[in-house]
Formats: C-alpha cells, sequence, structure tokens
C-alpha cells in the first residue's frame, strides 16, 4: 500500500471507563443516551489505497497494518462497524448493519483474519461527529468512504461510484501524511 491518506478519529477505546454513581442527595444521575464518549480515546482511521491487480480502499485503526497492507471496545453512544473482505474481488465493506454483515457473509465475503473485524462508530450526528460517507464502484468493486464532502462529489462525479449513504459518524480529525 503506497498512500496513507487523510486520517479520520472514530472514537474508540481498549477499554470502557467503569460508570461512577454520583450521588446527590442520595439519587444516581444516568448519562443520556446520546452521551459523547471521551474525545481523548479517539484514535485516527487510517485510510489506504491499492492500486494493482485490484483496486480496493482499506480503513484501520492500526498504523502497523495500514502500513503493511481497532481497538476492541466502544465508547458511549457508539455502535459496532463490522468488517469483512472479499479476497475475489479484494474489497473490504464496513456496515453497522448485522444484517447486510450477514448477507455480505453469505455472498462470498469473509471476517478478516487481522483481528481487525469490529471498530465503533457513532450512528447519530452528536459530539461534534461529521459524516462519514460510503460510496461504492461496481464495475471495479471497491467500497470508498470519505468524510470530505467535495472528494465524496468527485468520487460521484467523475470516479464512477455510486452513493449508498452515510456509514456513521466520526469525530472529525486534523489531515496528516505518512510515509
Amino acid at each position: 500500500m503506497k498512500f496513507l491518506l487523510p486520517a479520520i478519529v472514530l472514537a474508540i477505546t481498549v477499554d470502557l471507563a467503569v460508570a461512577q454513581n454520583i450521588s446527590r442527595s442520595a439519587q444516581t444521575v444516568a448519562r443520556s443516551a446520546e452521551t459523547c464518549g471521551d474525545p481523548a480515546s479517539a484514535v485516527p482511521f487510517y485510510r489506504t489505497y491499492v492500486a494493482s491487480t485490484f483496486t480496493d480502499h482499506f480503513y484501520t485503526a492500526r498504523l502497523n497494518i495500514a502500513n503493511q497492507q481497532i481497538r476492541p471496545g466502544g465508547e458511549e453512544s457508539t455502535v459496532p462497524f463490522y468488517r469483512v473482505f472479499n479476497s475475489a474481488a479484494w474489497d473490504n465493506l464496513y456496515t453497522t448493519n448485522i444484517t447486510e454483515r450477514d448477507s455480505a457473509l453469505k455472498a462470498g465475503y469473509t471476517n478478516p483474519v487481522d483481528g481487525d473485524a469490529v471498530q465503533y462508530i457513532y450512528p447519530t450526528q452528536i459530539c461534534g461527529s461529521v459524516p462519514f460517507y460510503r460510496l461504492y464502484n461496481s464495475v471495479i468493486k471497491d467500497n470508498f468512504y470519505t468524510t470530505s464532502e467535495s472528494e465524496r462529489l468527485e468520487f460521484l462525479s467523475n470516479q464512477g461510484y455510486a452513493d449508498v449513504g452515510i456509514a456513521g459518524y466520526v469525530l472529525p480529525f486534523q489531515a496528516m501524511h505518512c510515509s
């Protein structure tokens, strides 16, 4: 994988903090269903691109995997973001929809063997998160994900991709380039 493109951040952590009971006049105050995860626990989500025999956009929170080709546990208000891989098409599919994941598995996708099968993502736009757009090119069989509206429009207009929708919401991160 030659290029590591702009990184984005998913709110993920290795360990969830143990909830603390805060006593206020002997009452426990529950967290809202839209409570934000701790931004300090967020990590970069790297995107790589391979253009050889196959065309593939690959995403991972693990830089060592990105350099060769997530940590488990989600933050408050996040949901699993499943990854499956199709070796015949050399395509990675990411989804929050368990039914879509299971359908892809029946259609020839497999769970990855590198331990990078599940990340976590916000299902709704909260906590300053931004849309994580999903596009698909049926000719080259490639799923593409981005937080950039201009990049999304470029792929829709000039790269042959169709809009699949918003895969979820992620925390924005300053672009960086790694070699």
